[in-house]
């Protein structure tokens, strides 16, 4: 009986217009954010995400706010119109630049370590020996409640600034609302589904930190890539 070798070979599912490199397989895989970026090891080294906010920066900003609205307040009182409106320009100005700084926050990991770019205003390089833990929790967002409620004490200040005749409070706190709404308008446009917390301890605090923990928060896709990619890497130590 004779065998036919090309018979035989179509039998067994080879196609000759199929070359070896057709079966290799493409690990390249294009993520918009976050970005998953293999190196020369066999798991994922390096991660960048673009999509997260600094819970610090948020609280030396409100801290920030809050002291400087006081102070324009309290002094304003005493000011001229000349001298209040620069000020007042200059501050949500100055404001304005702080909330850029902080849209600009990112986080990369490669075998250096893990980067948080503008971490309070500059950038923070942690070591993977340093790092003790890397925990996820789902971020609780203020309550329609506690919202309408802040609302209704604005709106209670500005009547009752009206009904005493403080004119420079109502032009204090006016600024405010065009430029909530431009920074709300940039964060929806730049920042999608930031509803995670990720806490990564570090085993080393300086002695102006309240805390060890690093909190970003982010989309649930980028925390747990972060949580992944940073235990390959102390796993791999």
């Amino acid at each position: 009986m004779t065998f036919n070798l090309e018979n035989i070979k179509k039998m067994m599912g080879w196609c000759p217009s199929v070359t070896p490199m057709g079966y290799t397989l493409n690990r390249q895989v294009d993520f918009e954010n976050p970005s998953l970026i293999p190196s020369g090891r066999s798991n994922v080294e390096k991660f960048e995400s673009n999509n997260i906010l600094f819970a610090a920066n948020t609280s030396v900003f409100t801290f920030c706010l809050i002291i400087s609205l006081n102070l324009v307040l309290m002094l304003g009182r005493n000011l001229d119109y000349a001298v209040l409106i620069p000020i007042l320009m200059l501050m949500y100005s100055l404001f304005y630049f702080l909330e850029v700084k902080m849209f600009q926050a990112s986080i990369s990991i490669d075998e250096n370590g893990v980067h948080l770019k503008s971490f309070q205003l500059k950038d923070v390089l942690l070591n993977y020996s340093d790092i003790r833990s890397v925990k996820i929790f789902k971020l609780n967002k203020p309550s329609i409640a506690i919202i309408a409620i802040m609302l209704i004490i604005v709106v209670a200040l500005l009547v009752f600034s009206v009904m005493t005749g403080e004119w420079k409070v109502i032009v204090s706190i006016a600024p405010m609302l065009p430029w909530y709404l431009l920074i709300k308008q940039r964060h929806d446009r730049e920042k999608h589904n930031l509803d995670t917390q990720l806490f990564i301890e570090s085993g080393k605090k300086k002695w102006w930190q309240f805390s060890p923990y690093y909190s970003v928060i982010t989309d649930q896709l980028t925390a747990s890539g972060i949580q992944d990619v940073i235990e390959n890497h102390r796993g791999g130590e």
